[in-house]
């Protein structure tokens, strides 16, 4: 069964789709829009999200759309969460705070991790977090599964969940990697995407979700 964001009734989902929804506009507005002339600037750098190798902006989640995000995953203290384009690690701190599981977070942007490291050990969840800069169009077969050691490192777990919050054509050029990485999963990986412009979160036990579509599985 998909597990998403509609969650509550139509009127409770109108209500949290709008507020979630305007809260995401208004930080886009704020990081992206508003900013382009300064994110000009990084047009040409490989380790930016304003760089060309990355597949979408810098754009924090809204603080009203976590809980329904980790709902949606259904995270409990034994999972294993990656955050696949982390930005500055909101949501994992979240998901460390109120579930206490182990978390990993990786993004292009090196001032983005930078800031989600300092950020974590002021918080004090250092043991619960990890974090890495690095390409998600790069990352190697396997990274979600029995590769993750080798990937990102001895000290990190292969995932449970995995967490996508990119826009929509960012998710499609990954959207094959993915599909692999969770059919290949001995851990019943569970892939929860979040995309900015449906403002929704599903997870792949759904036959009828992303991959469904031929046309995006070559």
């Amino acid at each position: 069964r998909a597990e998403g964001l509609w969650v509550g009734g139509p009127v409770a989902v109108s209500t949290m789709v709008d507020a979630c929804e305007w809260e995401q506009s208004a930080l886009l507005h704020e990081y992206v829009l508003e900013r382009k002339g300064e994110l000009s600037k990084f047009a040409d750098a490989s380790d930016s999200a304003a760089g060309p190798s990355s597949i979408s902006p810098f754009v924090p989640c809204a603080a009203s759309r976590i809980p329904y995000i980790l709902q949606a995953a259904r995270i409990g203290p034994e999972d294993v969460l990656y955050d696949l384009g982390c930005g500055d690690g909101i949501v994992l701190f979240e998901a460390a705070r109120r579930c206490g599981c182990h978390c990993f977070g990786v993004d292009i942007d090196s001032p983005c991790v930078e800031a989600a490291r300092r950020r974590s050990s002021e918080l004090g969840l250092d043991g619960l977090c990890r974090w890495a800069q690095g390409d998600l169009l790069q990352l190697p077969k396997g990274a979600l599964g029995a590769g993750a050691s080798a990937a990102f490192g001895a000290e990190v777990q292969q995932p449970t969940v995995a967490l996508a919050f990119l826009t929509g054509p960012g998710l499609v050029r990954i959207g094959p990697w993915l599909h692999e990485e969770w059919k290949a999963s001995s851990r019943g990986l569970r892939l929860v995407t979040c995309v900015e412009s449906l403002d929704t979160a599903m997870d792949y036990d759904d036959p009828g979700a992303m991959f469904s579509d031929p046309n995006h599985l070559g």
